[in-house]
Formats: structure tokens, C-alpha cells, sequence
């Protein structure tokens, strides 16, 4: 198993809160990305972490994953790592601004059937409050690389074309389930939920009112 994960993205919906980007914001006492590379190293020793031009992200790096520095955020964090997905194994891509639970981690390192996979929740959050669903990782294997160029083609098209505005990564769900990209609709075939305290930290508040930095705000 490869698992890249995804920390080249832009970052003005976080707006330079805390002075860092959001991948660096401080979780458990060390930044967001730090925690989630070393976690990943515990699942595989093949890890790689995209990351733009920025000294902060390399600190953030563990040892033993590999860094690739990107120029941009690119298309989406499919497209920006096309070639890093694995040819021979499965690729797992993690968002870099999540904050994920060990048992999330484990329920999208044990996902084996071989299938194009999305993990994330559905619709509002139980433990965040967060009223939108989420996608936090996505998992294919080598023989899926050609359709996933096709999906990630004609979703780049239409939104070129000004006819989609959503995220990636809901459009290439579903084009893999073969519904309407502009319908919100979760076939649990293609779609693990994870409802738990793995949170996107996209927003200031997101990480605000998450409950694990509440937690260490008070005991200060």
C-alpha cells in the first residue's frame, strides 16, 4: 500500500489563521501534518506528502516519507499527484488538513476489496457539529488508473466550463457510482462512513470547535 498524502492545497478559506496554514495547525502539541505522517508510517513504509515551496511543511515531514514539493495546488489532489500513484499496489490519498482518529486510519488502511473507495461522512457531524458531509481519504488500485484519468478529465471540463463548483473529490464519487454530478447522493458501495472525531480543518471554526483542541485550550 502507497499512501500520499495530499498537503499542496490552497488555503483561502483557512486565511492565515494562527500565522500557519492549516496542515501545520497545532494538534496533540505538534502540526496537523506532522501527527498525520507519523501515523501513516505506522501503516506502511511507503509514504509520500505533497507540499508547496514552504520551509515549515519540510520541518513537518517525519523521517522515513518522502516529500514532494509542488509548484501549486494544481487541479485538485488527484490530479497534483497523478504520478505518484502506486503502479503495482494500492494508492491511498489522505487529506493533509484532516485531523483522523487511529481507528479511521485503520478502517481506510484494512478497506481490501478492490474497488475505487471513498471514506468520509456523508452529512453532518455527531462530535464537531460540522453540518456538511466530508471527504477525507480515497483508495484505488493500478487497474482503476485509466478510468480515474477519464473521471478526473471530464470533471476538470465541466468545471472549466463553469457547470460544476463542488470538490473534486464528491464529483469523482460520483462518477463512479454513475449518478448526476450536481445531486448529493451516497451509495454506501462506493463510500465508507466514518463518523467519528476525523475532522477537516477547512475553515478557522472547523478547527475551533473541534473538541481535541478544545480540550487543550482549557487546560491552559
Amino acid at each position: 500500500m502507497r499512501v500520499i498524502i495530499a498537503a499542496a492545497g490552497g488555503q483561502s478559506k483557512w486565511g492565515g489563521y494562527l500565522g500557519v496554514p492549516s496542515h501545520l495547525a497545532p494538534v496533540d502539541g505538534r502540526p496537523l501534518l506532522a501527527r498525520t505522517v507519523a501515523q501513516a508510517l505506522k501503516l506502511t513504509a511507503d509514504v509520500h506528502v505533497t507540499t508547496p515551496p514552504d520551509e515549515r511543511y519540510t520541518a513537518a515531514v517525519c523521517e522515513g516519507a518522502v516529500q514532494h514539493v509542488l509548484a501549486g495546488p494544481g487541479i485538485s489532489e488527484y490530479d497534483s499527484t497523478r504520478d505518484l500513484w502506486s503502479p503495482n499496489e494500492r494508492t491511498v490519498l489522505l487529506y493533509g488538513d484532516v485531523y483522523f482518529t487511529a481507528a479511521a486510519l485503520q478502517k481506510i488502511a484494512g478497506f481490501n476489496h478492490p474497488r475505487y473507495q471513498c471514506f468520509g461522512r456523508a452529512g453532518r457531524s455527531r462530535y464537531t457539529g460540522c453540518r456538511y458531509g466530508e471527504v477525507f481519504a480515497a483508495s484505488w488500485w493500478p487497474a482503476h488508473h485509466p478510468l480515474m484519468d477519464e473521471h478526473l478529465a471530464r470533471v476538470a471540463d465541466l468545471r472549466a466550463r463553469g457547470e460544476i463548483t463542488r470538490p473534486t473529490a464528491w464529483m469523482l464519487l460520483r462518477c463512479w457510482q454513475g449518478t448526476p454530478l450536481n445531486r448529493h447522493r451516497v451509495d454506501r458501495h462506493w463510500f465508507s462512513e466514518i463518523n467519528d472525531l476525523t475532522e477537516d480543518f477547512d475553515y478557522p471554526a472547523d478547527y475551533q470547535r473541534h473538541p481535541i483542541v478544545r480540550r487543550a485550550v482549557s487546560r491552559r
